[in-house]
């Protein structure tokens, strides 16, 4: 296989990295997508640091195995450990909460929110990083949701789970947006992009960061600088692996506008 032809990896804990494979697809409609997601596991962001680890060690090797030219790191939760998981990987990694940082830092707002899994937020990574890259004073206010990705994964396109996760949205967000006055949110979960037209709803005017946006073009941009860029006029693939349910995995790329899928298989979980 030629070096150009060889697939970009994605890992997350569920579907929520369907949110970076669909801005990947967007920018770089030539490119071979192997996806992977932890469904058997999933959220990450309950789990305690050396779990997490090891769950994603699990998907490194997997996708390192397969020969992607570059990995992409949906998960935040990850992310927030990216140091201590990816050992033995050759190829560059891309990190949400590096992407999400970068895109929070370069706003004009004063009062950013960032809403996360649990882990994401108790680790601080989002603050630390966007006030180390903002060139201006900020003020980064942190919400941990600990029930929020596991209803997106499982509710999408049901009237009465969309009115569940819309629920949890109020209780999480409305002390940011109403009391605290932030100026825009980081979508701190790649799950959570998977519902932005419910957040726009409920919180009309909010400008909403989305990492997956800042990812795919770093990839881009990666990409014609190694001179590993699909060939002009290619249709890429998308195959999906996951380790939870291979029906709900297809049904939910379906409702996220990832077709064509060349492929969703089961690949057995990690035992932890």
């Amino acid at each position: 296989m030629s070096d150009c032809n060889r697939p970009i990896g994605i890992l997350d804990s569920g579907i929520g990295g369907y949110s970076v494979a669909r801005q990947v697809r967007q920018l770089l409609p030539g490119e071979d997508l192997l996806y992977f997601g932890d469904g058997a596991h999933v959220p990450y962001g309950n789990y305690s640091a050396e779990h997490i680890v090891q769950l994603a060690r699990y998907m490194f090797r997997f996708l390192e195995a397969r020969g992607v030219k570059a990995l992409l790191v949906a998960c935040n939760t990850i992310s927030c450990l990216l140091d201590r998981c990816r050992d033995g990987v050759s190829c560059p990694v891309f990190s949400a909460v590096e992407a999400g940082a970068r895109a929070a830092a370069r706003m004009e707002a004063e009062r950013v929110g960032v809403i996360s899994t649990v882990f994401t937020h108790n680790s601080r990574c989002y603050p630390e990083k966007i006030l180390a890259l903002s060139p201006r004073k900020k003020v980064v206010l942190s919400c941990g949701c600990p029930d929020l990705a596991r209803l997106v994964e499982h509710s999408l396109g049901s009237p009465d789970g969309m009115a569940r996760v819309e629920e949890n949205l109020r209780l999480e967000l409305d002390g940011m947006v109403r009391r605290d006055k932030i100026e825009c949110c980081v979508l701190g979960c790649t799950h959570y992009p998977l519902v932005r037209e419910s957040i726009q709803r409920l919180y009309p005017g909010l400008p909403l960061i989305d990492p997956a946006e800042e990812m795919a073009a770093g990839l881009r941009d990666d990409l014609e600088r190694r001179g590993l860029s699909a060939p002009a006029g290619r249709r890429g693939g998308l195959t999906i692996y996951t380790t939870g349910d291979v029906d709900e995995y297809a049904l939910r790329a379906r409702q996220v506008g990832l077709e064509p899928v060349d492929q969703v298989a089961f690949y057995p979980p990690l035992e932890v």
